[in-house]
């Protein structure tokens, strides 16, 4: 005797119901994927994504000026769980922060110097123009 004279046969209607099941587990990926590839979605994550980069440089810039100790390293939505009801705006964001040490005294030489120098050339730049007007 082998294994397969063992196995329970699968009656018809069995085999119906997984192509059934198969086919509302495909019906339901293909819905997921058309709305992950609609281009409101597409440009909200993209949206999402400049935002998180931007706020990431502007920790990292305050920080930099301020002399912070911490920066934020990431943040995330948090998916709500299965049968929950979201209202708009009620997103809860996770956000990672990293302690930032403080700068060795040469880089904020160094970083007053180049702030300096901007200055003396936008004001140069300014008394340019308006003798020139």
């Amino acid at each position: 005797m082998t294994g397969r004279d063992t196995e329970p046969r699968q009656t018809p209607e069995d085999v119906q119901a997984e192509i059934n099941r198969e086919q509302r587990r495909l019906a339901q990926t293909l819905d997921q994927l058309s709305e992950q590839a609609r281009p409101t979605n597409i440009a909200r994550r993209q949206i999402n994504r400049v935002r998180e980069h931007g706020a990431r440089i502007a920790d990292e810039a305050r920080a930099l000026v301020a002399g912070g100790g911490a920066v934020r390293v990431e943040s995330h939505l948090v998916e709500p769980e299965e049968g929950s009801v979201l209202l708009r705006g009620d997103e809860e964001v996770v956000t990672t922060y990293q302690s930032r040490r403080r700068l060795p005294p040469e880089a904020l030489i160094l970083a007053a110097g180049v702030g300096t120098a901007v200055a003396v050339g936008v004001v140069a730049w300014v008394v340019r123009r308006r003798r020139a007007a």
